[in-house]
């Protein structure tokens, strides 16, 4: 029989809320491992491995993070989107050019809140089209979102929706200022996941949610979904109260010890081993003082039209001048997961993992 768990009290000074239970995986969530691609042809999957040779070979980039606005209708008190009044959109320049030029693997439509733009299925059909291989997904904060915007980007050819999700329960809505969220987010991705659409939830580990951190994963398993962390940082406005601080050190590791061993026992947390051994390093501002992948292997595509190296830096060049960095960029403030997982991608055991995977199963 499957035991329940409790998602524990957060912590001080964040009052505690009530949180449904969570399964405890039982022997029957052994071995799952959803497909992180829709299933591919042998030729689609040729193209795949001779398309990351390509880019490796060329020097980038790996993965453009697509903003296809600035509005969003949620009020984070990490990120100052919201206060936006005026937005670039996808019709102010070519992006299918654009797209073409910086010829990525992955293209992650993000915003400010991505669902606001009522393009998105022809953008994800165009941008599908535009290349022989690529990957593309979404991050969105869910609340625009309902099973049929959600099929149209499916048929359109978009591989995954992410969907952020940082507590089980009220908390979750009173984090983004949108009341019921969270019931809506847990309505939705059961439906979604029966249809075959792939989703995944996007969880940032902070101080307030370490004892939701664990629990997401299962929660997730249950509704068919996967997991992919990332790390709070406060580059975005200059938050510092969501960072773990020494006095949190001590269960950030206790955290990370479990997700990397529910990583193989629940089968649907889509972060490396590689990527969430460091976050606590992250936290104590321990990584190495450089980021080698924003400008070369990651960049950002603003709605104008414009290329930084990562979210949070400057824009570097417009779309139709832009070279990959030559050099690392000085600075460590973030481990967002784009960033890490990128590259952890560029490392010998991680690409033979990724290739190996795809080969088997489309993965």
């Amino acid at each position: 029989m499957s035991e329940q768990i409790q998602v524990a009290p957060p912590a001080e000074s964040y009052p505690p809320a009530p949180a449904p239970p969570i399964l405890q995986p039982d022997a029957g969530y052994l071995g799952y491992d959803r497909a992180l691609l829709r299933p591919m042809s042998l030729v689609r999957k040729l193209r795949g491995v001779l398309k990351y040779l390509r880019v490796r070979l060329r020097g980038g980039p790996m993965a453009v993070n697509m903003e296809v606005t600035y509005l969003c209708n949620a009020t984070c008190d990490f990120c100052d989107y919201w206060k936006v009044k005026r937005s670039g959109k996808l019709g102010d320049y070519d992006y299918v050019d654009a797209i073409r030029k910086l010829d990525p693997m992955t293209v992650t439509l993000t915003g400010g809140e991505p669902t606001i733009n009522k393009q998105l299925p022809e953008a994800v059909r165009r941008i599908k089209e535009s290349l022989g291989f690529v990957y593309v997904g979404m991050v969105t904060h869910g609340s625009l979102l309902t099973v049929e915007k959600a099929t149209a980007l499916w048929e359109a050819g978009m591989d995954h929706i992410s969907i952020s999700l940082n507590y089980i329960g009220r908390e979750h809505d009173e984090e983004r200022g949108i009341e019921g969220l969270y019931e809506h987010i847990s309505t939705l991705v059961p439906q979604l996941t029966a249809r075959g659409i792939n989703v995944i939830f996007n969880t940032v580990v902070m101080r307030d949610n370490l004892d939701h951190v664990v629990p997401i994963a299962h929660l997730a398993r249950s509704m068919g979904a996967k997991v992919s962390y990332s790390c709070y940082s406060d580059y975005k406005n200059g938050n510092e109260t969501h960072l773990v601080d020494p006095g949190h050190a001590e269960r950030l590791e206790s955290v990370i010890e479990d997700l990397v061993y529910q990583k193989s026992r629940l089968g649907n947390i889509v972060n490396s081993a590689w990527y969430l051994r460091r976050i606590p390093a992250y936290f104590r501002d321990a990584l190495p003082g450089s980021c080698t992948a924003a400008g070369k292997w990651l960049v950002q595509l603003t709605p104008d039209g414009d290329v930084k190296p990562c979210a949070e830096l400057p824009v570097q060049s417009g779309y139709a001048d832009y070279k990959p960095v030559s050099r690392k960029i000085d600075c460590n403030r973030c481990w967002y997961s784009c960033r890490g997982e990128t590259e952890s991608s560029l490392r010998i055991e991680r690409i033979w993992e990724l290739l190996g995977r795809a080969w088997r199963k489309g993965a």
